[in-house]
């Protein structure tokens, strides 16, 4: 989404995703798949937004809960909950994580234009779409710790 915004216009395709009472646009860049909840292992003494370990693709991938990282308030039951694999992390550490969300709701392509920057977190900023407002998330502010 940087270069977007550093040549001053444009769009970007967004992955629209329910997240509690938040709506969050994740960039089509980094999503791989959106699969059904995937069932989970949770690990003992994880914090609360890693909600445990599901078997993707044979291999062990960390599930996050989207609402909780984002401090989102809790909405509705999820009829159809999904877990969206991205690739998360700097461009020079780029892993594979599972974020468990409510629904994916559609693909849209946001405005950089109309892009409040300035968000804290995994929140790039802030627009508005459908006249709803859209969080933007930043996956590349998930990175281990030095």
């Amino acid at each position: 989404m940087k270069a977007a915004e550093e040549r001053g216009g444009g769009s970007v395709p967004c992955l629209l995703v329910q997240a509690g009472d938040d709506l969050c646009a994740v960039p089509i860049a980094v999503v791989r798949r959106v699969v059904r909840a995937l069932p989970t292992h949770p690990l003992p003494g994880a914090g609360p937004e890693l909600v445990g370990l599901a078997e993707f693709g044979g291999e062990p991938l960390a599930i996050l809960d989207l609402a909780r990282l984002l401090n989102a308030p809790s909405g509705a039951k999820a009829v159809y909950p999904v877990t969206i694999v991205v690739a998360a992390g700097s461009a020079e550490a780029r892993e594979l994580i599972g974020l468990a969300a409510d629904a994916a709701v559609e693909i849209v392509a946001v405005p950089t234009s109309g892009i409040v920057t300035g968000g804290a977190g995994l929140v790039r900023g802030e627009t508005t779409i459908g006249g709803r407002l859209v969080r933007i998330i930043d996956l590349e502010a998930l990175r281990a710790s030095p």
